[in-house]
């Protein structure tokens, strides 16, 4: 049931298999040709080529190449039968007992050679020959033979077996394993203690023949020798008490020959056709039935459908199988009967693979037109009822072989979306060499490599295959699993059946009076195995378990950590389908389960909200049930799971940002400042003209006392200060991204503001600072009747130091932290179905905290404005005409009363752009005019109105303001000052003042 030729080598059989059993029953027993003696036909003569002068058991030759050599021998290697094994280390009292002894070959000797040589004393599958003095019979060992004939190709169904066999020979000190009363019930212990009185132990013998190569001579005339081999080997083996079934086709040729001796034979067939007891109660099958495969696959959508609170009734069950195989046909048959029972929806199509029905001399099963056809029936493109493709979700199931890859196309073509797919080679070898078809798909089996069942030796079959590996040289599958297990089974038989007596005889109770007994006591038996609970039904099959129900699911759901996954021939069982890694995980029986079933499978699921089924991928995706789904394009949105082929468009005025999935469109409130920026360019181009005017005004009065006094060197750096700070304005406008946009130059704007704003308060104010100082200096040396020259250069170190440590500050934020332009949700609304409005705001800040900069930033801009408030205050006695100290001050308290406004304002509306934007540009253009106009407006005023008629520039500094002229001069000296610089004759200083000598106002100035 798992190799792909096996539908039609059965179907080859039934020809054969039918006459022959018709003999069986009308020949009288006698000779069929020399030493075999039964009820079966004579000897083709093709069989008797085969044989060649092999006319009986004794006369076979040792094999020449080891079983694994021999299943890998093709049609072109003739193949004479031969003894593969003859495990015997079991010495009669009174000699050999006709034994033809141990056949062994060259593979074999070498490897018992090298445990010898290494030390190793561990007894190995095929056990060591035991030495020929000693007579275990006079010890209470009793010897019962196993006979089994395969093809060439059937190493697992034999190589199995020679491992259990040896164990259990080597078991209690090489007595073999226990039975009867004082045993203790263990195949691997029991006598261990020491031998007393009434003790008793079995060994078995193990006769292997290999009947030929079928793909060289055919299956008829292999099962004609098969027959004559195996009736022969019964005969001549006083002590053979029951037959090993054969593998595929040749199990048939085991019955007629267990029937004839009544001898039990363990069958390795799954399909329940094979067993009759009424015609012939010698045939016990230890495979699981093979038409309960497909019932978990089909309780799982049961299950499955309950949790929808969905009918059975609404889901569609579609099975296509062979009709001229029993494996095939009773597989999906099963399926269709319980899915019926269930209340399903079934549509079963069954074909006659070896059929021409469209008449083109072609097969059916090798038609791609026919089997397409097949297909469509299986998962039509439409109902012909406008239903669209890609909406069909059928539960499949296929008992199909080399047709897989048709039907499979065809349902890719069809739009096909299977709820789950059940198929037949999903175990095989075809589902390994098809890794980009096999994701999801459901398969059934005999055995899986997560199954725990264990015994005395092995803790798991699949430690039974590892050491097959060391052993034989190659990985075997789940035949190798059964094949151990049958002569243990056979052992625990006996054990069992012996456990209540004394001194059990074996030879007795397996004769021909006795062994209907054992094989009645066969029938009500349940035994534990490493192939797992072993039980007979009515109809002597195993039903100690269900089958191996398997899926292949992502590795990263199965638990176990065994890379292989096959419980058929699939070997390896490990796919890829892209980056995901694939595994046949084991679903059923749940005990023995190592992954959840996935059903409904991803490619009839419902997408994701924020994508769709994509028709294209149905059609041209190898995985037929991997999902189908593909997200949303840009500008398009599917805000539900769905099943739906395509993704609604975003409404007008709505998008998805250039996003694809999107599981909604968005308009997006941005928040900016909208054309405000075009005010902030008015506001710059005043603060300019303002600040050109005063800078034209300075040059052109640059020799009226008001400006000379005032040094106008520093009255032009504060005329640049207020430029360069109101250019702020520019960058602080471009400050911002829409959704999308370059948030890069935003960020850049971001930090360029700062810059030029501080830099040029600083240079307007510091420019203030440094005047102060050179009026505060020519004020101390004046009261000090002191002529000293003091320079506008002199006073730049003031502006520089200032300057260097705001840039430093500056430089550090930076690099360290600088502002960046980010985005922020603050607040989303649905204005329709699918479609959300997202209040959005964005702003420049820092990842850190900024005042860690901006604080030292206002820090030196406080101090810078305090000690020019200082340094005004001392001189602040000079006439109105030239102090500033008064202006100054009305400037920093409107200063700060911008900020007071300001900063509560900015805070209020910090989420709202427009506003942010007026505040900062409000305080930035009326911070630089106000300080300017409080400066410059009134050395305009008393520039325009000239000196007071009669009054010369020194003494026009002493004019009253807010105390007495005589304070002042008490103050400043001023008298003495006068007199010591221009005598009794103030028109004298009149002249010196407006006159031709410039340079003397200058020095006194």
């Amino acid at each position: 049931e798992n190799t792909d030729d096996l539908p039609n080598v059965i179907v080859a059989m039934a020809p054969l298999l039918a006459p022959l059993l018709l003999l069986m029953s009308a020949l009288p027993s006698g000779l069929a040709s020399d030493g075999a003696a039964g009820p079966y036909p004579p000897l083709s003569d093709a069989a008797s080529a085969v044989l060649g002068d092999v006319r009986s058991f004794a006369d076979l030759r040792p094999c020449e190449a080891t079983s694994a050599e021999l299943a890998r021998y093709g049609p072109d290697d003739a193949l004479a039968p031969c003894l593969l094994y003859d495990i015997r280390d079991y010495v009669p009292a009174g000699g050999d007992g006709g034994s033809p002894g141990r056949r062994r070959d060259q593979a074999d000797e070498a490897r018992e050679d090298d445990r010898v040589e290494s030390g190793d004393s561990t007894t190995s599958g095929r056990a060591a020959a035991a030495d020929p003095a000693r007579s275990l019979e006079s010890e209470g060992t009793a010897e019962v033979s196993l006979v089994q004939v395969t093809p060439s190709n059937c190493n697992n169904h034999r190589d199995g077996a020679v491992t259990s066999v040896g164990l259990l020979n080597s078991s209690n000190a090489g007595r073999g394993f226990g039975i009867g009363y004082r045993s203790a019930g263990d195949v691997s212990s029991g006598l261990a203690l020491g031998r007393e009185e009434g003790d008793r132990s079995v060994k078995f013998r193990l006769v292997s023949i290999v009947g030929g190569n079928p793909a060289n001579v055919g299956n008829d005339v292999f099962t004609e020798v098969h027959v004559f081999l195996l009736d022969s080997a019964i005969r001549q083996i006083g002590n053979a008490a029951f037959i090993l079934g054969s593998c595929s086709f040749a199990s048939w040729a085991d019955k007629p020959v267990a029937l004839e001796n009544r001898k039990v034979v363990l069958s390795q067939v799954g399909p329940p056709g094979f067993y009759d007891p009424a015609s012939n109660p010698y045939v016990f099958g230890i495979h699981v039935n093979s038409d309960t495969y497909p019932l978990p696959a089909l309780s799982a959508l049961t299950f499955r459908l309950q949790a929808e609170g969905r009918a059975t009734s609404t889901q569609q069950v579609r099975a296509l199988y062979r009709d001229r195989s029993e494996f095939f046909k009773s597989t999906c048959e099963s399926a269709v009967n319980a899915a019926r029972q269930r209340g399903f929806d079934v549509t079963a199509i069954e074909y006659n693979p070896d059929g021409d029905d469209d008449g083109d001399g072609v097969p059916n099963s090798q038609d791609d037109e026919h089997v397409r056809a097949l297909a469509d029936r299986l998962c039509p493109p439409s109902d012909g009822d406008g239903t669209p493709r890609g909406t069909h979700h059928p539960a499949i199931f296929a008992c199909v072989n080399q047709e897989v890859d048709v039907v499979i196309g065809r349902l890719r073509e069809n739009g096909c979306r299977p709820v789950s797919a059940w198929f037949t080679t999903a175990t095989w070898g075809w589902a390994t060499a098809n890794p980009e078809t096999i994701p999801y798909f459901q398969g059934g089996g005999q055995w899986h490599e997560n199954f725990k069942y264990g015994d005395e030796f092995f803790e798991s079959g699949q430690a039974v295959l590892d050491y097959g590996l060391e052993e034989y040289g190659y990985l075997g599958n789940y035949d190798h699993v059964v094949s151990y297990a049958m002569p243990m089974f056979l052992a625990k038989l006996l054990q069992s059946y012996f456990r209540v007596q004394d001194s059990p005889d074996v030879a007795a109770s397996l004769g021909d009076g006795n062994y209907e007994i054992i094989r009645r006591h066969l029938m009500n038996i349940n035994v534990d195995t490493i192939f797992g609970p072993v039980s007979f039904n009515e109809y002597q099959r195993n039903n100690g378990r269900g089958a191996a129900g398997t899926q292949w699911i992502p590795a990263s759901s199965v638990s176990s950590s065994s890379s292989r996954g096959s419980n058929e021939d699939s070997g390896e069982g490990e796919t890829t389908d892209e980056a995901t890694v694939f595994k046949q995980g084991c679903v059923s029986p749940l005990d023995q389960a190592n992954t959840a079933i996935v059903i409904p499978s991803p490619s009839s699921s419902d997408c994701d909200a924020g994508s769709y089924v994509n028709r294209l991928s149905i059609e041209s995706e190898p995985a037929l049930l991997a999902t189908k789904c593909a997200a949303c394009p840009a500008d398009t949105f599917m805000s539900v799971p769905s099943s739906e082929v395509q993704c609604a468009a975003c409404p007008e005025g709505s998008s998805t940002m250039d996003e694809s999935g999107s599981t909604r469109c968005v308009t997006v409130e941005q928040n900016l400042i909208g054309g405000l920026e075009y005010m902030g360019y008015v506001l710059v181009a005043i603060s300019w003209s303002m600040s050109l005017g005063y800078l034209a005004w300075v040059m052109l009065n640059r020799k009226n006392s008001v400006v000379k006094i005032s040094q106008p060197e520093f009255l032009v750096m504060m005329c640049v200060g207020a430029m360069i700070s109101s250019s702020a304005i520019i960058p602080w406008s471009n400050a911002q991204a829409s959704v999308g946009g370059d948030v890069d130059a935003a960020s850049r704007n971001c930090m360029t503001w700062p810059w030029l704003y501080s830099i040029g308060w600083t240079l307007m104010f510091s420019s203030l600072t440094a005047k102060s100082v050179r009026l505060n200096m020519v004020a101390t040396n004046s009261m000090n009747m002191q002529r000293k020259t003091v320079n506008a250069k002199d006073m730049y170190f003031i502006v520089v130091i200032v300057l260097l440590l705001d840039i430093a500050i500056l430089t550090a934020w930076t690099v360290v932290d600088p502002l960046q332009w980010t985005r922020s949700v603050v607040g989303t609304s649905v204005a329709e179905a699918g479609v959300v409005t997202i209040d959005s705001f964005g702003k420049c800040g820092s990842s850190g905290n900024m005042f860690a900069f901006l604080g030292p930033i206002i820090a030196v801009h406080v101090t810078l404005i305090a000690v020019t408030l200082g340094l005004l205050w001392k001189v602040r006695n000079i006439g109105d005409r030239y102090q500033e100290f008064k202006y100054v001050a009305i400037a920093s308290v409107y200063i700060c009363e911008l900020l007071l406004l300001g900063v509560p304002i900015l805070v209020a509306v910090q989420d709202s752009a427009p506003a942010r934007y007026i505040v900062i540009t409000g305080v930035i253009f009326l911070s630089d005019t106000g300080v300017m106009a409080f400066i410059f407006l009134p050395k305009i005023k008393y520039a325009k109105e000239g000196l007071p008629e009669g009054m010369s520039v020194v003494e026009s500094m002493n004019l009253p303001s807010t105390v007495s002229q005589q304070q002042r001069r008490k103050s400043y000296g001023i008298s003495r000052f006068s007199r010591a610089s221009t005598g009794s004759d103030p028109g004298t200083e009149r002249r010196t003042s407006a006159g031709s000598e410039p340079g003397t106002e200058r020095r006194t100035s």
